[in-house]
């Protein structure tokens, strides 16, 4: 059997003579949903056109620090204490751990830094992070207990007293 489309049927009621079984099919809602279909092509057009268009670049730039490979000191024995002192780069926005298990005193580091400046497109946001991680043995007779840590002028100073001799 064969598929006629309303255009075909109308054409044909038409030419046969049928003027009032063509105006019954009502071809206005045809007609409508045609145009419909133009508006709606117009659109995606338009739409196709801005986002074809050309855009500013957006810079990202990344740098990176080479590790420094400079020898870990360890801490230095006193008369009553050991001591060591570490140079923190941005104390401002650095986050300083200190944590002992046996006899070792584990230093960690997390630095993290966001900027915002204006440009003549708008807003820049620049991101800095970096961690660290350093563990140092001490000798039998370090007092865990009594560690203390202190972050003045960007220096990172650890203190342990030694145990005293019973």
């Amino acid at each position: 059997m064969k598929k006629y489309s309303i255009v075909t049927i109308a054409l044909l009621f038409t030419s046969l003579g049928f003027a009032t079984s063509v105006e019954s099919l009502n071809l206005q809602s045809m007609y409508d949903g045609a145009k419909e279909v133009e508006m709606l092509n117009r659109a995606m057009e338009a739409g196709m056109k801005e986002h074809n268009q050309p855009r500013e670049p957006i810079l990202i730039e990344t740098t990176e620090e080479i590790m420094d490979n400079t020898p870990i000191e360890e801490f230095q024995e006193l008369k009553d204490k050991y001591y060591v002192e570490r140079v923190l780069k941005d104390s401002k926005n650095t986050k300083v751990t200190v944590t002992t298990h046996g006899n070792m005193v584990k230093i960690e580091t997390e630095t993290t830094k966001k900027e915002h400046k204006p440009t003549p497109n708008g807003l820049s946001e620049s991101s800095f992070s970096s961690s660290s991680t350093e563990e140092l043995s001490l000798p039998h007779n370090a007092d865990l207990r009594a560690l203390t840590k202190e972050i003045k002028d960007g220096i990172l100073k650890i203190s342990i007293p030694k145990r005293k001799k019973f």
